[in-house]
C-alpha cells in the first residue's frame, strides 16, 4: 500500500514537473496534434478531443508509473491473504488442541 501511494504521487509531481516543463517549450516540441478514434461499424463511432502529442506521453509515463507499482503490490496482497488464512488455521487447530488438553485431564482425574 504504500508503494502505491508513493508511486501516485511521484506521478504526480512528475506530471506537474513536466507539463510545467512541456507548456513552456512552446508549440514546435511535441506540438503534434492526436485524435484518438473509436469505431464499431454500423453500431457506434467514437472521436476524442484533439491533444497535443506531449500531453499524450506525459500521461502514458505517469499511469506508467502507477502501474508498475499497481503490479508490484500484487504479490503481497496475496500473500497478506495466505498468511490470514494460515494464521487463522493455527488458531483453530490450537483450540483443538486445548480442548482435547482439557478432555485428556478430566479423564486424568477421574477415580478408577
Amino acid at each position: 500500500m504504500k508503494k502505491m501511494i508513493f508511486a501516485t504521487i511521484m506521478a504526480a509531481l512528475f506530471f506537474l514537473l513536466l507539463n510545467f516543463v512541456y507548456c513552456n517549450l512552446g508549440d514546435a516540441a511535441f506540438g503534434y496534434e492526436v485524435a484518438f478514434k473509436f469505431e464499431i461499424p454500423y453500431l457506434i463511432s467514437l472521436k476524442s478531443a484533439v491533444i497535443p502529442m506531449g500531453f499524450v506521453v506525459l500521461i502514458a509515463f505517469c499511469s506508467g508509473m502507477v502501474a508498475i507499482a499497481l503490479l508490484e503490490s500484487l504479490p503481497s496482497l496475496f500473500k497478506t491473504l495466505e498468511i490470514r488464512s494460515k494464521n487463522k488455521k493455527i488458531r483453530q487447530l490450537e483450540r483443538e488442541l486445548s480442548v482435547v488438553r482439557q478432555i485428556s485431564e478430566k479423564k486424568d482425574e477421574l477415580p478408577l
